[in-house]
């Protein structure tokens, strides 16, 4: 079992944002369940590059993606952020 813990308080202002985003709001209550109990959880997301280096990133939607960090040490999955994918990595993927 993991424990799921926001590494500041950007996801709790982020889901406070994208709060009327009825499906982002679900499938990401629906994935930290699922990190709880996953073996590992790096299975789960695709290793990050560049600013998220070391991170791991899932698709919520589309467009909105969670980033976060596993501590094997700490047994803890470190909530980093929560955004739109332009928002977070800085560029428009569709180029």
């Amino acid at each position: 079992m993991w424990f799921i813990q926001p590494f500041d308080n950007t996801i709790e202002r982020k889901i406070k944002k994208f709060k009327s985003d009825k499906p982002l709001i679900k499938n990401y209550k629906a994935f930290i369940e699922e990190l709880k109990v996953v073996d590992d959880p790096r299975t789960l997301g695709d290793l990050k590059h560049g600013k998220f280096r070391h991170c791991y990133g899932i698709h919520l939607t589309k467009s909105h993606s969670l980033i976060y960090y596993v501590d094997f040490q700490q047994n803890t999955v470190f909530l980093i952020d929560l955004d739109d994918n332009k928002n977070l990595y800085g560029r428009d993927n569709k180029a």
